[in-house]
């Protein structure tokens, strides 16, 4: 029986002047292990959200039942295996961060054994940055987790 690789976490974050949010995370998985947790729906499920839709091809939808109650939704802009997705997000409902509105940037970096995956979450309005990076910060370590072969444990932020 083989085992998990373990989780190496590098866990950085940071907001940029221009008031991106920016989280590190190494993986102990290949940029091509760590990509099919971003763009196929059932391997995406397992570290994020609790119901997911998306079709990640360029103008393709995104869209996120984060928590079985908070929607995230928006279109995939950018898909270039293995190395970087990007799309589009808000929350369905919302008026501060609306569908769409907001930008997240995921580029994975090969290092050895390992990948460097950065998210860079752009064009949020002062004080939903707080909020994102607390939801970021614990998802993306989830990521690290499953993509590594790791049971990353059950969804704390998932309603009922």
């Amino acid at each position: 029986m083989t085992q998990p690789n373990t989780t190496t976490t590098t866990g950085t974050t940071s907001v940029t002047a221009d008031g991106a949010i920016v989280l590190t995370e190494r993986v102990h998985a290949s940029p091509e292990e760590v990509f099919e947790f971003l763009v196929d729906p059932e391997k995406m499920i397992r570290w994020m959200g609790t119901a997911v839709d998306i079709e990640p091809t360029p103008g393709g939808k995104f869209w996120l039942n984060a928590t079985g109650t908070d929607i995230a939704s928006g279109t995939y802009l950018e898909v270039d295996p293995p190395r970087r997705v990007v799309f589009t997000w808000g929350w369905e409902g919302a008026s501060e961060v609306p569908p769409g509105s907001s930008t997240v940037t995921i580029t994975l970096t090969g290092d050895g054994d390992d990948t460097t995956v950065e998210l860079r979450h752009e064009g949020l309005p002062g004080g939903a940055d707080d909020q994102h990076v607390e939801g970021w910060s614990y998802f993306l370590p989830r990521l690290a987790a499953v993509a590594a072969g790791n049971d990353p444990g059950t969804n704390m932020h998932a309603s009922g």
